[in-house]
């Protein structure tokens, strides 16, 4: 039996219509015949459907010639099936542009011998369109049943790809919502864009989750209904996927979760646990953290799902897995690389510094057992750095490791005093008069007493600046002329700044 459905010329090789002729539209033949339905009446319109072989004497028209030609208009219009009449009775012939509508449409109109039952052919002909949906729908419950026992069976999503394959006769693939080949087959079989393909959505959790493309422009009934299947299928194996990416993120998050702690972990204990999450000790780590709003690291925001597909992609090309963490209105990334990667920093850079109010920190490379030291930095890098470098976003603990020394060192060394003495009346005179002097001072050293770059740090006329450094040295009796009082007065207006907003 053809599974594709009953057509017209296989309807008209049934004994109870042997005599039956066709007297034009011939071209139609392959039409596929889903309903049988008898019309007697003049108003047929809106009454007609796809897939219908509609019975009729005519009689109803015997005296309207033209409302034939309507019908078969008609029947081309809903995409029906054929027409079947018995003329003798009623009318005597089939008019001429009947005719030529049907086979302009491409509609079989067929004679039926006159003392043929109608209750003959219609038992006939629904006996066969049953038939075939039962072999239809018995060949649909195969497939499924096959597809399913694969997922079941945790056979992988390329043995159900390659099973879906030999049901279509055509390549595959299914693509996630970021355009990467989820699977394709035949295997490894790359994908271009072409107007003779067909697509259908995938969805897991009423949510897109891909595209299931197939090489092919047309389709038969028994493909569509495996198309249907796969469709399913694929999401269950999708959805299982899932399930196990989650799962594996949500034990990798706490593992760095108890590494970002500071958690006492033996080597041993931290080794195990990274090769069950399959992280390879040889891999090496860096921690940025990323602050600002906490609307943009929301799941659905444009920027954490752009900051989060290119860590993946890149990770991907380095072969190695890297983490992304929310803490509140922080990200921080546990950033991974073998030897031969692009540091993190000039990748991540491009995008970071489009965005405005955030500030980022990147820690040094390091081992996993050291990860904590690394997150450290990277919270020094954001807080020193935005400190002294307002116009800045994103920070190495590099750029400010000398600052950090020297704040973890006025623990224990009294610092007041001397810096009393060097820069006391700049920052009195702040305090007085509402001026930012000492601000102004530290960006005059910083960039090698430029007047130009420190008017545009601050965002000032450069005769400002001059003007300011007039005061200064007016009111503190500042001395530049050696390095050694530059590097000293530096020193003074780095240290003075960061404590002052502790």
């Amino acid at each position: 039996m053809n599974l594709t459905g009953v057509t017209v010329r296989d309807l008209l090789r049934l004994p109870i219509l042997k005599d039956a002729k066709v007297i034009s539209g011939e071209k139609g033949l392959d039409r596929i015949v889903r309903y049988l339905d008898i019309m007697e009446v003049p108003d047929f319109k809106g009454w007609l459907r796809e897939g219908e072989l509609v019975l009729t004497t005519g009689y109803s028209m015997r005296h309207d010639p033209t409302l034939l030609q309507e019908l078969v208009e008609e029947l081309a219009q809903v995409g029906a099936a054929a027409l079947a009449i018995k003329p003798e009775r009623f009318i005597s012939e089939i008019p001429q542009e009947v005719m030529d509508k049907s086979n302009l449409y491409n509609i079989p109109i067929i004679q039926l011998p006159i003392g043929i039952p109608y209750i003959d052919i219609t038992y006939t002909v629904m006996e066969q369109i049953l038939d075939k949906q039962v072999a239809l729908l018995r060949r649909s419950e195969q497939v499924y049943k096959t597809l399913t026992n694969l997922v079941l069976s945790n056979s992988g999503i390329q043995v159900v790809a390659d099973n879906v394959v030999e049901l279509v006769k055509s390549p595959i693939w299914i693509i996630n919502n970021a355009g990467e080949i989820i699977v394709s087959s035949p295997s490894a079989t790359p994908y271009h864009p072409s107007p003779n393909t067909r697509q259908w959505e995938v969805t897991v959790d009423k949510q897109f989750a891909g595209k299931l493309i197939i090489d092919k422009e047309h389709f038969d009934e028994l493909e569509l209904i495996c198309i249907e299947q796969a469709r399913l299928v694929f999401a269950l194996e999708l959805m299982r996927r899932k399930i196990a990416h989650d799962t594996e993120l949500r034990l990798r998050g706490s593992f760095f979760e108890e590494l970002l702690m500071g958690l006492p972990l033996s080597k041993q204990e931290m080794d195990n646990k990274a090769r069950q999450l399959g992280l390879q000790s040889e891999w090496i780590w860096e921690i940025c953290i990323i602050e600002g709003e906490s609307h943009l690291f929301d799941i659905h925001n444009p920027f954490f799902t752009e900051l989060n597909e290119l860590i993946h992609r890149e990770s991907g090309n380095r072969k190695v897995r890297s983490h992304v963490q929310k803490q509140g209105d922080r990200l921080v990334l546990l950033l991974s690389t073998n030897k031969l990667g692009e540091q993190w920093i000039k990748i991540l850079t491009p995008m970071l510094k489009h965005v405005n109010h955030i500030h980022t920190g990147f820690g040094r490379k390091c081992s996993l057992l050291e990860v904590y030291r690394s997150y450290l930095e990277a919270k020094k890098a954001i807080m020193i750095g935005s400190r002294l470098e307002k116009d800045q976003q994103i920070f190495t603990f590099e750029q400010v490791e000398m600052f950090s020394l020297l704040l973890e060192s006025s623990e224990s060394v009294n610092f007041d005093t001397f810096i009393e003495e060097k820069i006391g009346k700049l920052f009195n005179y702040d305090k007085e008069n509402g001026t930012d002097l000492v601000t102004t001072f530290h960006y005059y050293l910083a960039s090698g007493g430029s007047l130009i770059d420190t008017a545009n740090r601050l965002f000032i006329h450069r005769n400002s600046v001059k003007y300011r450094m007039d005061r200064i040295k007016e009111i503190a009796g500042v001395d530049m002329d050696n390095a050694k009082n530059w590097f000293v007065y530096y020193l003074c207006t780095a240290f003075y700044l960061l404590k002052k907003m502790d």
